[in-house]
């Protein structure tokens, strides 16, 4: 088992700022921002009070979704645990070796992580979505954040539109030129059922 200080040396924590949000085991949204972050966790900076083992989502512009636990607190904020593997650790470590350069993310690359990805964390982009009449179509994620989900869809349902696709819940706001825009009405009583919504 490795020692906090032998993660703090195989994981550097780079210092830098960006805003984003979490969601809080009873289901409530906060805005947050990054103080550093390693391979290994993130240091946030909030005004909400976690305890240690609270377990959290976090969404980070630019930087997509992260699931982890609390396991320090200290005045303005706390820092979580996470776990990432395969090519988004890669993509990861490789952007934060550049910010320690102090090197600036091209605008490219700021677009491409605005809303995290399926695979991002992990998730399947293919997927069902079922009106609230019982009628099904398949489709495909496109992105996600924690309040909504851009969705590939052949058939575009009228804006309004009350439907479902996994364990998450809500209306149609736009239709876009690959397919929808929805917003999620039902957000859940744990930030863990939003670990895999889209099983």
């Amino acid at each position: 088992m490795q020692s906090d200080h032998d993660e703090r040396r195989q994981n550097p924590r780079v210092a830098f700022e960006a805003k984003g949000r979490f969601l809080a085991p009873d289901g409530s949204e906060h805005t947050c921002s990054i103080r550093d972050m390693s391979l290994g966790g993130i240091a946030l900076t909030t005004d909400v009070v976690l305890d240690p083992g609270a377990q959290i989502i976090v969404y980070l512009d630019d930087y997509g979704r992260f699931e982890g636990k609390v396991v320090r607190c200290y005045e303005g904020g706390f820092a979580i645990e996470t776990s990432i593997a395969g090519p988004r650790r890669e993509r990861l470590r490789q952007r934060l070796e550049a910010l320690a350069r102090g090197e600036k993310l091209e605008i490219s690359a700021r677009r491409a992580f605005a809303r995290y990805a399926p695979g991002e964390a992990g998730l399947e982009e293919s997927s069902v979505l079922t009106l609230a009449d019982g009628e099904s179509m398949p489709c495909r994620i496109i992105d996600m954040s924690l309040g909504g989900a851009q969705v590939a869809v052949e058939n575009r349902p009228p804006i309004g539109t009350e439907v479902s696709i996994g364990r998450m819940s809500g209306r149609i706001v736009r239709h876009t030129e690959e397919g929808i825009g929805i917003q999620f009405t039902n957000m859940p009583e744990k930030a863990a059922a939003l670990s895999r919504p889209f099983g």
